[in-house]
């Protein structure tokens, strides 16, 4: 079963305050969870002619908490192959059974982390490793709602850290902990608390400088890829309830070559924050965008793990190669929260973002929703990613949703739309189903 997504995602353009107060007292006590899900999913094979094989999956997990500052969660999903179609893949899994693919690079073994925080938000430093689903890098010019799993044969451990020194916030970020792959930080400078004393001054003109690479050397070889940017943000309005924001960035490539080609581009935008009651929270931006050659902002998005074979349907140039006229885009994301408090109440988390591209016609866009169904008994988790629309579609799909029957026994039905990169560089695609049953316990 293709396992339930980390959906759980705060709009991070609206920028956080810099950390000078004392923290409020930390939760006591340890926290032991632990849970086992067992079932079944029909799943392609990934190579040749993409037949679909079935598989019985096994998903323990074991989680420890202690107080607000340290979590963690281990674990990883066992697929043993029952039923193998053309291309027949059972010679090569591990005893014949267990999938090959899921464990046939150092990275995989990443897959067993699946989440460590240390640290609390509102403090000085801040460490979380495992899956990554919607990470952007400060506002998003660079690094934009990357999924670091999105691949189903590359199971990587990602790594975020940020620390507050002073004015100065710093933020560095790797897709994956254990192999050269995409690598990236952010400097970002309180002008206010730099030039002035005054409290009415502080957060609210941020100079920031953001850096990506990308070695392309695990889940698959593609095209290393480099770029930069830099940006400014200033709150034109600050209050309880709203925030206004203004924000201007540059950016261009950091590795090309080719001097003809303009790689390079610049953004202007506008993001609203707004509390308009305690339990919904909603963020919204827009943004127009020059931008062309080998470089557009963004660059690694939410389908970058496929982008970088075939940055647009399954088999053209990867992104690092691909060439965009020289052309206006118009950039949109909003987030909302909904969350009343009671069991009988929907619980709602979407996100969503989406960008036009005037010369020619271009459609990408991306969504998330998470919601906890009246009742408190059903979640259900959907992730869908749009590249090109217009000319060389892509897409991908997740779904997952699980009900509670018993306090500790729930119900799982997953159901998916995989893409799976070939050893010459394309992109096989299929269908993907699961359904499974779990068992979990809390001390």
């Amino acid at each position: 079963m293709i396992g339930a997504l980390l959906l759980a995602s705060v709009l991070h353009q609206a920028p956080k305050a810099f950390v000078e107060t004392p923290a409020a007292p930390a939760e006591e006590g340890v926290q032991f969870q632990a849970a086992l899900e067992v079932g079944g999913q029909a799943l392609p094979s990934g190579t040749g002619a993409n037949g679909m094989d079935g598989f019985a999956v096994a998903f323990p997990r074991l989680g420890v908490k202690v107080g607000d500052e340290f979590e963690f969660e281990l674990g990883a999903p066992l697929r043993v192959r029952l039923l193998d179609q053309e291309p027949l893949q059972t010679e090569q899994d591990y005893g014949g059974r267990l999938r090959r693919q899921d464990w046939d690079e150092r990275s995989d073994f990443g897959q067993i982390l699946r989440d460590l925080s240390i640290g609390r938000d509102d403090g000085h430093v801040q460490l979380r490793a495992g899956g990554f689903s919607t990470y952007s890098l400060g506002a998003g010019w660079l690094v934009n709602r990357y999924y670091n799993r999105l691949s189903p044969d590359y199971h990587p451990a990602g790594g975020n850290a940020v620390a507050y020194l002073g004015p100065t916030r710093v933020e560095l970020f790797a897709s994956d902990v254990l192999a050269l792959r995409l690598f990236a930080a952010e400097v970002r400078l309180d002008l206010g608390r730099l030039l002035s004393d005054q409290d009415t001054a502080f957060d609210r003109f941020l100079l920031s400088v953001d850096a990506a690479h990308d070695f392309g050397q695990a889940g698959g070889s593609s095209p290393p890829l480099s770029a930069a940017s830099v940006g400014f943000q200033a709150g034109v309005l600050k209050n309880e309830k709203l925030q206004l924001w203004l924000q201007a960035a540059a950016g261009a490539r950091a590795d090309t070559l080719i001097e003809s080609i303009p790689d390079y581009g610049a953004a202007f935008g506008v993001v609203l924050r707004s509390q308009p009651k305690e339990m919904v929270d909603f963020t919204g931006r827009l943004e127009a965008r020059r931008q062309g050659g080998r470089f557009r902002f963004g660059f690694f998005g939410a389908g970058y793990e496929f982008a970088r074979f075939s940055g647009v349907g399954l088999s053209e140039q990867p992104l690092a190669t691909e060439v965009l006229p020289a052309t206006f885009s118009g950039y949109g994301e909003f987030a909302v929260s909904v969350s009343p408090g009671g069991e009988e109440d929907l619980e709602l988390t979407a996100s969503a973002s989406g960008e036009y591209f005037v010369s020619t016609g271009r459609v990408d866009a991306d969504a998330m929703l998470q919601a906890h169904l009246p009742g408190g008994k059903t979640v259900a988790e959907l992730r869908v990613i749009l590249t090109d629309l217009t000319v060389h579609p892509r897409y991908s799909a997740a779904l997952a949703v699980r009900h509670r029957f018993l306090p500790a026994v729930y119900g799982l039905v997953t159901a998916g739309r995989e893409h799976f990169p070939q050893a010459e560089g394309n992109l096989l695609h299929g269908f993907t189903a699961g359904v499974g049953v779990g068992v979990d316990i809390q001390r």
